[in-house]
Parts: structure tokens; sequence; C-alpha cells
């Protein structure tokens, strides 16, 4: 298995919670000195490049904020062409659906905001709730993953359903490993709502392949030339496989073996952990 990419998944592949995996410095150092490249891929919406850098950096991990690639950027350039209004050319009558109700972290709305989003609170949401707006005239509900999730928020996101609002979601994971075991991730607010409400959103991150064409078109890397490695097959895997790249299963994190039959998702290759992908690389002339 010879590379040029390699586009990494980080919690669970790399990491989990604070603590290193074993081989994930000696990993990165080896893709590089070979000639290739790595980028970081996320799902994770909670948080902005600024706070992985920041983590990386405690862990002494090689990075700089070209290496990712998230699930909040993918959002953006969707947007971005799905809603051309955005930037003030559309019709008169469109030019409400250029705001958005996130729910997410503060941290997720302001990139939101920084991409140029009219962000709106749950008051100014409400407001336009009350006033029996058109479906047109709602805010596009935009769901991420809410480390600081409440229940009106909640609240929020049905009554937008309900009342007819576009609806995107970052990613679908299910849970997001931590040392101490799986956190709720937004899957589960996607099923909490699909329940209330029967509606289920676009998704935009893994395992839509949007995330790994951005990566290759970046760095010029062919599909031949580029491998996926992760530790969940219905985002990670999927998201792979769906951009027609070979991908590498560890079982590091989320992932086992039995969850190939179950999610009938394959990879291309299975390692224990990022130790043990460096081990084989490191036998490739």
């Amino acid at each position: 298995m010879k590379k040029k990419l390699f586009l990494l998944d980080m919690d669970g592949t790399l990491y989990l919670g604070e603590r290193l995996f074993e081989g994930t410095k000696e990993f990165l150092a080896f893709v590089r000195e070979s000639g290739g490249q790595y980028a970081f891929l996320t799902n994770n919406s909670s948080r902005g490049i600024e706070g992985y850098l920041a983590k990386m950096e405690r862990m002494g991990i090689p990075q700089k904020p070209e290496y990712f690639v998230t699930s909040t950027d993918a959002t953006i350039d969707y947007l971005k062409k799905a809603y051309p209004s955005w930037g003030g050319s559309a019709p008169k009558d469109a030019l409400q659906r250029t705001a958005f109700y996130a729910c997410g972290t503060e941290n997720f709305k302001s990139q939101l905001r920084a991409a140029g989003l009219k962000v709106l609170s749950e008051a100014e949401t409400e407001a336009l709730l009350a006033k029996n707006s058109s479906a047109k005239s709602l805010p596009v509900l935009l769901l991420g993953y809410d480390t600081e999730l409440t229940y009106e928020k909640l609240v929020v996101c049905v009554k937008l359903l309900n009342a007819g609002a576009d609806y995107v979601a970052t990613h679908p994971d299910l849970v997001c490993p931590m040392e101490w075991g799986n956190a709720p991730d937004i899957g589960l607010v996607i099923h909490s709502l699909k329940i209330c409400t029967g509606r289920e959103p676009v998704i935009i991150g893994k395992p839509q392949p949007q995330m790994v064409f951005t990566a290759m078109e970046k760095y010029g890397a062919a599909p031949e030339e580029t491998v996926l490695i992760g530790d969940r097959l219905y985002t990670d895997i999927a998201c792979g496989n769906n951009a027609g790249i070979d991908t590498i299963l560890v079982l590091s994190g989320e992932g086992t073996v039995e969850d190939i039959e179950k999610y009938g998702v394959k990879p291309t290759y299975i390692y224990k952990d990022i130790a043990a992908v460096l081990a084989d690389l490191r036998t490739v002339p």
C-alpha cells in the first residue's frame, strides 16, 4: 500500500480524549519523510480548527491550519451553492432564506458568522414562528454537534421542522469516542427530531464524499493515490468508499469487525490501530 495522500480521522484513530495513541507521531513523521501528505478530516462541528490546533499542540502532533478539512467547512460550501440568495443577488422573496438557525455550539455559530451567514438566536427564531411565517420566510435549520445542547434548542428545532423549514446537518455520527466511553453525538439528535417530526436532514459531512473530493483537489492527489483512515464504518469508511478511494478501518475507536456486516460497509484494509498501519507501511519498498 503506497499512497501520496492520507486522509485521517482523529477521535478514535489518532487519539481518544486527551490520550494519544502509540504510533501516532511516528506515523505522521513517516508520511512526511516518505514524500507523502496527510490531512485531518473531522465531522466534529462542536469546535473550530483552533480547538484542534490547541489540542494537537498539547499532544505534540505536527499540525497547521491548512492540514484540516471539517464538516463545517463542507457545510458552508454547500450552503453557498444551495442558497445563492446568501449573497443578496436573489429575488426579494428569497432574501429571508439567507437567515439560519444554528443548533450548535457558540464556536460553530462563530464559524458560520465569520463566513457571512446571518445566524438567528432562539428568540429571533421564535418571533418568526409566532408570525406564522411561510416556510420560505423561515430560517434554515443547521444542526451541528452541540455539546451545549438545551431543551429550548430542541423545541425550536421541532417547531421549525413542523413549520416546513429547510433542514441541514453537518454529519450523522451517533457517538463521539471519549477516554471514558462514547458521548452522544449529532446522530442521536437527528433520530430524536425524526421521531418528533418525521423529518430527516440533508447530510453534508462523512459519509458523503465531498470532504474527500475537497481534500484531493486541495493537495493535488488522484483517487488511486489517496487513502482514508478512520474508526467508524458508517461515516469514515463509507465516505472513502463513496469517493472511490481505498479505506483503512482501525479498531482503536468505535468500529468493530462485527460492524462490517451490520452496516454493509467493507473497508479495503483492517488494522488494530495506527501503529499497526505504520508497521505495514514500513515494509513497502
